[in-house]
């Protein structure tokens, strides 16, 4: 259940926490919001008593779990300004978002290594089955389909569907296929406004995205890899045909 307070920002989004290991179950929900870009790289997260309020736990929770954030680099304290998020990729990311900075405009080369990713990422999610990561595809694949179906300007909809791979991502458990998920889906940011702009694209995204969770949801992993397949090569096939 979601709690009312909220920073004007992303707060409201978090949820109370109700397991056992508090500390770690906070570092894990700040850790899938930065991941998610709802708190972007240089912007300052909640306050202390913030977080104590939203997720229902004690300040030494709170700060246990800043320490791991920043032990594992997603943050920087910066004593009498608050905590800050730094780079999200990991020393492992950026040698392959060096590469793409050079290969930038192969793209096809690079929507098949997504394609790739996303499938595995995909697979995986189903294998490992976690309820609070499921739902968290669910969520993102409702707030895509409003979107779509709500007319949304086409950054709004981008943004939700690099929100729904990501939530994807995340519920694989794999913190490097996570990592290079995220450097694709920022150097293909461009290609994947181009292909989300014509009319009838997002919807037949969105057709695409139900088969996909409805496999996640059934526990197929198999379908759900086959139905990411399908929804990837539609896109490859589409923009192939916007480019010749």
């Amino acid at each position: 259940m979601t709690t009312g307070k909220t920073d004007g920002r992303g707060a409201a989004k978090l949820k109370t926490i109700k397991r056992i290991q508090r500390s770690a179950a906070v570092r894990n929900q700040l850790e899938a919001a930065i991941r998610r870009g709802e708190y972007a790289a240089g912007e300052r997260l909640p306050s202390e008593r913030e977080l104590v309020e939203t997720f229902g736990v004690s300040r030494v929770s709170v700060r246990e779990a800043i320490r791991s954030l920043e032990a594992l680099g997603h943050v920087t304290v910066q004593h009498g300004r608050g905590v800050f998020v730094t780079d999200r990729r990991s020393s492992v990311g950026e040698p392959m978002a060096r590469w793409l900075e050079v290969h930038r405009d192969e793209r096809v080369e690079l929507l098949d290594v997504r394609a790739a990713l996303d499938a595995l990422a995909v697979e995986q999610a189903v294998l490992r089955y976690r309820p609070s990561e499921i739902e968290a595809i669910e969520e993102a694949h409702t707030a895509f389909r409003e979107a779509v179906e709500g007319s949304a300007p086409t950054a709004d909809v981008v943004a939700r569907d690099g929100a729904f791979r990501l939530a994807i991502a995340e519920a694989s458990g794999n913190r490097l296929l996570c990592d290079l998920l995220m450097d694709l889906t920022d150097y293909l940011s461009e290609y994947r406004r181009l292909s989300l702009s014509p009319s009838g694209r997002p919807a037949k995204s969105l057709e695409e995205h139900t088969k996909i969770v409805e496999a996640i949801l059934c526990r197929d992993a198999e379908g759900a890899r086959a139905a990411m397949t399908a929804h990837l090569t539609s896109v490859r096939q589409y923009f192939l045909a916007l480019n010749s």
